[in-house]
């Protein structure tokens, strides 16, 4: 079976400010909260019970442009050790990178059915009912696979498998989107600075506190300025391209290369990846890509 070794990272703290911090499932043991257990249940997190009410204690959880649009979907992060768990297929991975690397996105953003109102106290927030970032069981795939719009999580998984990173977790900068009644919902640009900064001190920076990631993957330039700005540049961040940014990143082919270049380059230079493997990498690349 395909799993990574715990004493790596604490795992089991990550578990603790997923699913009993930003959301609160009602298992026996979260810190034993895996993916297995997710899938015993129906492929359901339940019940869950309550939820991160820390930017609404302190009248923060508002779009800065419109006040019907307030923190609503609820999200959590995901290891590489959850995808694992969700493979049809499983790997052996000795050998393979056990280096810490996290990818963030921005923030939760349309339903997809995926979240589940929940009353807590006299809020009614929508944390997520799936594996967030996973959902179900997952083929195996290989990079560039998945160059899609929603598919951030298999995009993740593909890079996973690519260039066999044991350690990877992904989340996204702010744990709660901004929807409105009408499910609408506001990019990173409509939160209030003081949400921000509250969710990361809240719950990102302890991540990267547990995690103490080598390279952080930012996902558009402005996860890259809040990365920057938040971390006093005390981490490595590599700004990848918003999939979702005019130039459709992951369907274009020329971002498909450059997605690949810019994860090479950040996993040699973080020396995770050696210059070996780095150029078979690449070698390998160039021959599916010219293939399709």
């Amino acid at each position: 079976m395909l799993c990574a070794k715990e004493e790596k990272m604490d795992l089991k703290a990550l578990r603790r400010l997923n699913f009993d911090g930003i959301m609160q499932v009602g298992v026996p043991d979260v810190e034993s909260y895996t993916f297995d257990e997710y899938r015993k249940n129906g492929y359901e997190h339940k019940p869950l019970r309550g939820y991160c009410i820390s930017c609404e204690r302190k009248n923060i959880n508002t779009s800065a442009e419109d006040e019907s649009y307030v923190l609503t979907n609820i999200s959590h992060g995901a290891h590489s050790s959850d995808f694992f768990l969700a493979l049809k297929e499983k790997y052996g991975i000795s050998g393979w990178h056990q280096e810490p690397v996290i990818f963030v996105y921005e923030s939760p953003s349309l339903g997809y059915d995926i979240y589940q109102e929940v009353p807590f106290e006299q809020f009614k927030k929508h944390p997520a009912k799936e594996w967030y970032w996973i959902h179900e069981d997952q083929d195996p795939v290989k990079y560039p696979a998945c160059f899609s719009g929603g598919q951030y999580g298999g995009f993740v998984l593909s890079a996973i498998l690519t260039f066999k990173l044991a350690n990877v977790y992904m989340t996204n900068l702010v744990k709660c989107g901004l929807n409105n009644k009408d499910g609408k919902f506001q990019g990173l640009g409509s939160y209030r600075e003081e949400c921000v900064r509250n969710c990361y001190e809240e719950v990102l920076s302890k991540e990267l506190n547990i995690i103490k990631p080598k390279v952080v993957f930012a996902v558009g330039s402005a996860v890259a300025y809040w990365m920057s700005n938040l971390t006093g540049g005390n981490s490595f961040i590599q700004q990848l391209p918003h999939p979702a940014g005019k130039r459709r990143g992951f369907r274009d082919e020329h971002y498909k290369a450059l997605y690949f270049w810019l994860t090479v380059h950040a996993l040699h230079k973080a020396g995770v990846v050696p210059v070996e493997e780095g150029s078979q990498l690449a070698r390998t690349y160039l021959e599916n890509y010219e293939s399709e």
